[in-house]
């Protein structure tokens, strides 16, 4: 259980490819939204082998978890030792390549072998055993491998029901995520034990990133920023990226805001062609999320506010409220000086943990 004196901000563990950049601002955004107590990021893990991305991502990871917090120890990236490698983007080659005008590393660079990661289904169990029941949930920004892989890993299931609140998939671009591992796919809507809440690629396109915030407000906040490190990498700027994970990461961190509208609810399934069916149902779990053009403008602005904010690192300890309390969960959101708990230490496998 988590160390502290009440139940903390909702828990996030996002699982993607990191073949678009969408993921990445994802990352960025979970983090924002940590820092104003609204969520927790727990872990990240990649779908595909890719060891220099888990190198970048590692940097991003320890970029917002800063120097403080020496009581905690950060969680290994994620990353199978199976299966096809993901070819890296040069969005994420060329930031840990980067030097300064000094000409020192821009970044520090930690993963530099297969067992400085961890194995994705240890990292899941390991780390869903440290939530409260109900008080996390999964972003999936990829293909669905790694979490179908957890239903028949020892112990992970009964965990997946009772500490997840929901599961919130990213289809991505004309449903590249289903259609990178379909069985896979068809597997995770036919047996996950959790509601499942599915963001299509048009959401994501109707609310591109503002690019322009690269080198405004991401730029305040640090000269040396992995993710604007990235976004210029990705292409040639400017240009506004489609935010097909940003939507999956806002919803599971603030759900109950009012950013998007829902469908009513049913089941999903796979058509042969790899594409997504849905079948109205009352009792189902799936549901999809809508865009709301009203809301357009207040969600590029919270993309901007959030994943540009300068690192919060984690405290120790947080405010002893009754969270399912609508009053007490308003007051200390309004709270500036509190901050979640780290995971327990106990709950962290030596292969799952590193120190920071």
């Amino acid at each position: 259980m988590q160390f502290g004196k009440g139940k903390p901000a909702p828990g996030v563990f996002i699982d993607s490819d990191f073949s678009t950049i969408d993921s990445v601002l994802a990352v960025a955004l979970i983090y924002g939204m940590q820092g104003k107590n609204d969520c927790r990021m727990i872990t990240m893990s990649m779908s595909r082998a890719s060891l220099p991305a888990a190198a970048y991502l590692d940097v991003v990871e320890r970029f917002y978890h800063g120097p403080a917090g020496n009581f905690a120890q950060l969680p290994a990236i994620g990353m199978p030792d199976r299966g096809a490698p993901l070819a890296t983007p040069a969005a994420y080659v060329t930031p840990v390549k980067r030097v300064k005008a000094d000409g020192s590393p821009a970044y520090k660079v930690q993963v530099t072998r297969m067992v400085d990661t961890a194995d994705p289904c240890t990292l899941f169990r390991n780390y869903l055993e440290a939530q409260w029941d109900g008080n996390a949930s999964f972003v999936l920004a990829g293909p669905a491998t790694n979490f179908v892989a957890a239903l028949d890993f020892r112990g992970i299931k009964p965990l997946i029901a009772s500490k997840l609140k929901y599961l919130v998939f990213a289809t991505g671009p004309a449903d590249a995520n289903i259609r990178a591992d379909v069985a896979a796919a068809k597997r995770l809507f036919a047996e996950w034990p959790t509601p499942i809440v599915v963001a299509r690629e048009d959401l994501g396109a109707s609310l591109p990133f503002p690019g322009s915030s690269v080198d405004k407000e991401f730029a305040a906040t640090s000269p040396d920023h992995p993710v604007a490190d990235a976004y210029r990498a990705y292409k040639p700027m400017p240009y506004d990226a489609p935010s097909w994970a940003m939507t999956a990461a806002l919803y599971a961190g603030r759900p109950n805001a009012g950013y998007f509208k829902m469908s009513d609810p049913g089941v999903f399934s796979i058509k042969a062609d790899g594409t997504l069916a849905f079948t109205p149902a009352a009792d189902g779990k799936h549901q999809s999320l809508i865009f709301d053009p009203a809301q357009k403008d207040r969600i590029l602005a919270d993309y901007v506010q959030l994943a540009s904010a300068k690192p919060v690192p984690p405290r120790r300890f947080f405010k002893k409220i009754d969270v399912d309390d609508p009053k007490a969960d308003a007051d200390v959101k309004a709270d500036a000086d509190v901050k979640d708990a780290p995971e327990a230490k106990d709950a962290a496998d030596p292969a799952t943990a590193k120190p920071n």
